[in-house]
């Protein structure tokens, strides 16, 4: 089966394609105008440390920061990232995630990109002031909860890291999916659809009929049809009757040549020869009661 085929299999079974495109048709409607415009804001920050004269640096350390701002870093990611900063610092119409990231629940996210070396903040909504104030939030209170994090762990004031503000907050809208891809891509999805269904209809309602007229010829035929191949038989039965009466004509001439008694019959030769002989006999008689003996009925004697 072709494309053809299938084309034309689509036309002739047109009540099964043409619902399942109209609804294609009504999904690409629906999607377009439920389709709306994400707001995503940034901010990016470091973490700094007061410069300190050697002496200071030698009497003072930060348990925090032995190995530079890494712990420090890892330790604040994970505090703005907890369920209950993400509940105070949050909205319930923001998400931390973006396209084609998997659902975590989170209403902003905190984490070094790839390929960087300073924290972002990033907020996704339908929103764009809702997203720049969640994201606005969250870089407010990173160096209180920075602060409280060093406090926990001894550092002395002197030697504490805090976050340092690196790009401020930016709010771009995310390019929306094409309404004609949109479209193209339902549409083409329904119409293979349809021409499944299609196919798949015509072969049911195919093998019904074909059913159905196995069924009309196996049944009784009608009086009319019976009569008519009683008054007409078909060719084998005439052969057959034909047969039969020849047979019947040959065995009654058998029994009529054995109880009369009769020899069976000369050669072909002798029956000309008789034949011929008579018709010599019958020319040389030209007397006028010729015609008259001729026509004389000459009975038959059975011995």
């Amino acid at each position: 089966m072709d494309a053809v085929d299938i084309l034309k299999i689509c036309f002739r079974r047109w009540y099964v394609m043409l619902p399942i495109l109209i609804g294609a048709a009504g999904v690409s409607y629906q999607l377009i105008a439920t389709q709306e415009t994400t707001y995503t804001a940034a901010a990016s920050y470091g973490l700094v440390q007061p410069r300190l004269t050697s002496a200071e640096g030698e009497a003072e350390r930060n348990p925090l920061g032995s190995d530079g701002s890494d712990l420090v870093g890892a330790a604040l990611e994970a505090q703005l990232n907890s369920r209950v900063t993400q509940q105070q610092l949050g909205s319930e119409s923001t998400r931390g995630w973006g396209p084609g990231e998997p659902d975590n629940g989170s209403s902003y996210s905190v984490k070094i990109p790839m390929f960087e070396t300073t924290y972002e903040v990033r907020a996704y909504g339908p929103d764009e002031q809702e997203v720049q104030d969640v994201v606005n939030r969250v870089i407010e209170e990173a160096p209180d909860i920075a602060d409280d994090l060093q406090t926990r762990a001894g550092a002395p004031s002197a030697v504490r890291y805090e976050p340092f503000v690196l790009a401020p907050t930016q709010v771009d809208a995310l390019p929306a999916t094409s309404a004609l891809k949109l479209v193209i891509a339902v549409m083409g999805v329904g119409t293979l659809v349809g021409a499944a269904w299609s196919i798949v209809a015509d072969r049911l309602l195919r093998r019904r009929r074909v059913a159905g007229g196995t069924a009309a010829h196996d049944g009784p035929a009608p009086a009319d049809e019976e009569d008519d191949s009683l008054d007409s038989p078909g060719p084998t039965t005439a052969a057959r009757a034909a047969a039969a009466t020849a047979a019947g004509k040959d065995r009654g001439t058998a029994n009529n040549g054995q109880a009369g008694g009769r020899k069976p019959a000369v050669t072909s030769g002798a029956t000309s020869g008789a034949k011929s002989g008579k018709a010599v006999k019958g020319t040389g008689s030209t007397g006028p009661g010729a015609g008259r003996r001729e026509r004389r009925h000459q009975p038959l004697v059975r011995r």
